[in-house]
């Protein structure tokens, strides 16, 4: 009888950067993030600024800054056995650099959108504005101690 195969969640999480002056936030830091077991996952995200972006994989480590997480939204399940392939082809998502209005953020759902035409598991029922809608929630819902 073969083993039954393994799915961890795929998660866009947030981390909080702090203020240019008060009530200016800067933008949330937005990762991809599949919990491989409990405290401990797989981290995708873009480091830099808009002159210096690299793109930088984590694994089997806990959340980057977990005093800075602002929430985590699943958006897919991904197979166990899929998570090279999953981590190569969001290597192969183009960084676009010199332009203020790409942001870490763009980078996540350009590699959500990659992964789904691709036929991984990332829910087809969401919509750009509809994780920005979610990730604002998050970060109200984290103001208020409802997370």
């Amino acid at each position: 009888m073969p083993a039954p195969v393994t799915y961890y969640n795929v998660e866009v999480v947030q981390f909080w950067r702090g203020q240019k002056e008060p009530l200016q936030p800067y933008p949330l830091h937005w990762a991809i993030y599949i919990p491989i077991s409990p405290g401990i996952g797989n981290t995708y995200h873009l480091l830099g600024n808009t002159d210096t972006y690299t793109i930088d994989f984590r694994r089997n480590q806990p959340y980057p800054n977990p005093d800075t997480w602002r929430g985590s939204f699943a958006v897919g399940r991904v197979a166990a056995h899929q998570l090279a392939l999953m981590e190569r082809h969001l290597a192969s998502i183009p960084i676009t650099r010199h332009d203020p209005r790409w942001t870490c953020q763009s980078w996540v759902w350009e590699g959500l959108r990659h992964l789904r035409h691709k036929g991984f598991n990332i829910s087809w029922e969401i919509r750009l504005s509809d994780l920005q809608t979610q990730m604002y929630c998050l970060l109200e819902d984290w103001e208020y101690g409802r997370i």
